[in-house]
C-alpha cells in the first residue's frame, strides 16, 4: 500500500488518549470528528475532519485542524510532523 505509517491499528489508542485529554481539560462531553490515515493521498478524507492525523513517515503524522463536522470546510495544516508519542503535548493548550 501507500501508507507511510500505521493508522488502522493505532486509531483506537489515539481516540482513548484524546478522550483522556479532553476529560483532563474538563471538556470530555465535546464531540470531535477525528480521522486518521497512514497515507497523505486523502482517500479517507482526513482533510474534512475537525482533527486529522495524516501519516508522513514512520511513527509520524501531519496534524490538520478546523474541518467542518458537516463536511463543508476543509481543515488547515497545523503541524508538519508530530511523533506518535507527542500527541498529548501537541494537543493540550
Amino acid at each position: 500500500g501507500l501508507a507511510q505509517t500505521e493508522a488502522e491499528r493505532l486509531m483506537p489508542s489515539y481516540l482513548e488518549r484524546f478522550r483522556s485529554l479532553l476529560e483532563k481539560m474538563n471538556i470530555g462531553d465535546e464531540e470531535v470528528l477525528i480521522r486518521m490515515t497512514g497515507c497523505p493521498n486523502g482517500c479517507a478524507r482526513p482533510y474534512m475532519a475537525e482533527l486529522a492525523f495524516v501519516g508522513d513517515g514512520p511513527k509520524s503524522y501531519q496534524v490538520w485542524l478546523g474541518g467542518s463536522p458537516v463536511l463543508t470546510r476543509t481543515a488547515f495544516p497545523f503541524m508538519a510532523k508530530m511523533k506518535v508519542d507527542d500527541m498529548e503535548k501537541t494537543m493540550e493548550p
